[in-house]
Parts: structure tokens; C-alpha cells; sequence
């Protein structure tokens, strides 16, 4: 499996850091950062084949919510989006298809996700075959 750059953006230092080694481990490059803002900026030098994106961030300048807010209106970013968040279930409930289409979430999961749901979705959001 090549590599691919994936852009971990997430609040919580531990979440972040078991992402990062678990995608790392697979040959990922990952970089990852703390907040929404950084993220956008992180956009632009990592052209990430995949964003994992954390919604509520409450600590941050730019929350998830206002990521997405923001690759929406500046309609630039055609990376696949893959969503885990404590609202992840409910949110994934409220959103449409149409919706995750266009602003391309692959997946929408709620927290706590096994390392091994998230690898898999990743891999699916990365159109790679998933090894079980």
C-alpha cells in the first residue's frame, strides 16, 4: 500500500496522538493539528488525500462545524472528509445525502471509534481495499 497524506485535525492531544500513530503505523504520512483554524491553513502545504476532522472543539478558534463552514463557501477542497465526533451518530442522522456529498464526508462517526473502525473508514474514504 502506498502511503497517503492524511490531515488529522482534533483537539484532544490523546485522540490526536493514538490517530497519528495508528495511521503512521500504516505507512500514512499524518500531520495533525489542534484546532480548525490551523487546519485550513495546513490545507495548503499538506494537500491532504484525506481530513479527519473532530467537530466539537470547544477551545478552538475555528471549530469543526466552522471548517466545514468555510471549505463549503470557499468550494476549493475536493479532499474526502471522514467526521468522528461525540455528535457523530445524531449528526449523521440530521445530514443528508446531498449535503455530505457536497461538502464530500465519506464518513460521519461518533466517539469513542475503535482505532480499527477509524482505519477502516479512512481506507474506504481512500477508495483503498480494506484488509480485515
Amino acid at each position: 500500500m502506498t502511503g497517503k497524506r492524511i490531515l488529522v485535525v482534533e483537539d484532544d492531544a490523546l485522540v490526536r496522538e493514538a490517530c497519528v500513530d495508528v495511521l503512521a503505523d500504516r505507512g500514512h504520512t499524518v500531520v495533525a493539528v489542534d484546532d480548525g483554524e490551523t487546519g485550513l491553513a495546513e490545507i495548503a502545504h499538506t494537500a491532504p488525500d484525506v481530513i479527519l476532522l473532530d467537530l466539537l472543539m470547544p477551545r478552538a478558534k475555528v471549530d469543526g462545524l466552522e471548517f466545514l463552514s468555510r471549505i463549503a463557501a470557499a468550494a476549493v477542497v475536493q479532499t474526502p472528509i471522514v467526521i468522528v465526533s461525540a455528535v457523530g451518530e445524531a449528526l449523521a442522522e440530521e445530514v443528508s445525502s446531498h449535503v455530505a456529498a457536497t461538502l464530500r464526508i465519506a464518513a460521519i462517526l461518533g466517539k469513542p471509534v475503535g482505532l480499527d473502525r477509524l482505519v477502516q473508514e479512512i481506507d474506504r474514504a481512500l477508495g483503498l481495499a480494506v484488509s480485515l
